[in-house]
């Protein structure tokens, strides 16, 4: 497996998540279902590609390009937290949905433009980043767990 493509599935996951949080259709049960995939996926990711790429920080040509995807993945995750804190199909769930969707889309397309391009200059380093991403990923996700299938503000208004 390439390191790239396993990205490319991560970020797809998250777009496939993130559609459904905006369709008017979707039950509520759904939402949730949805929220807790684009929440546990983008954690998983941020965190195993922080695992992963955090010995390049440092190295030249790729510093910048480490930091940008640093930054990218903090911006997310501050936009997933505040979408997590909305009540769904309000006009600001919405618009965290769109922009987070927005977000992911970017980076997306940022990273295969720089970062890969850049890492994919040193082919023995490049190839060992799948194996190495697969299984931090992996572990992330095992440390995670999955939300409660209730909407805590439900929960706070019923006590």
């Amino acid at each position: 497996m390439d390191f790239l493509a396993l990205l490319r599935r991560d970020h797809a996951d998250l777009q496939h998540e993130l559609t459904k949080l905006l369709d008017p259709r979707a039950t509520l049960a759904i939402l949730r279902a949805a929220l807790d995939g684009v929440r546990l996926g983008l954690t998983a990711h941020v965190e195993a590609e922080d695992i992963v790429l955090g010995r390049f920080e440092s190295v030249p040509g790729l510093q910048g390009l480490v930091a940008q995807a640093r930054a990218a993945h903090l911006l997310q995750e501050g936009v997933l937290s505040s979408l997590v804190s909305c009540r769904p199909r309000t006009s600001a769930w919405l618009d965290r949905a769109y922009h987070l969707r927005e977000l992911v889309h970017r980076h997306s397309k940022d990273e295969e433009a720089g970062l890969i391009v850049a890492l994919r200059r040193n082919p023995a380093e490049y190839s060992r980043l799948a194996g190495a991403f697969a299984t931090a990923r992996l572990c992330q996700l095992a440390m995670l767990q999955p939300s409660a299938p209730i909407y805590a503000p439900h929960l706070a208004a019923a006590g």
